[in-house]
């Protein structure tokens, strides 16, 4: 996920920093074993988490337990593996193969 500091919200400067602090402290004690990684943007407000869940559902509670989450907003990414990226074109080339005419090959 990419979450971004929203640009504007009704919440005061100093609530707002302690909320992004306690929420960098919870991800820097590993509170949460569904975070598995945090990157933040240099220079920015922003960052990326990645974390792994079985649905939307659970993905929402991640969310929702951050204390920063309603001051911040989330474009969800799904990410998977070399591997498995490998596997599709490979598969993709299989398709493509046989929709060749044979003679053409």
């Amino acid at each position: 996920m990419i979450l971004r500091a929203l640009d504007s919200t009704n919440v005061p400067p100093p609530a707002a920093i302690a909320l992004a602090k306690q929420t960098f402290q919870g991800f820097a004690s590993n509170q949460d074993s569904r975070i598995k990684q945090v990157y933040p943007f240099a220079g920015e407000r922003a960052g990326v988490i990645i974390v792994e869940v079985m649905s939307g559902d659970e993905l929402q509670d991640v969310l929702g337990n951050l204390p920063f989450s309603g001051i911040i907003k989330a474009e969800i990414h799904p990410i998977g593996s070399v591997q498995s990226s490998i596997k599709t074109m490979e598969a993709a080339e299989r398709r493509i193969a046989s929709m060749t005419p044979a003679g053409a090959r």
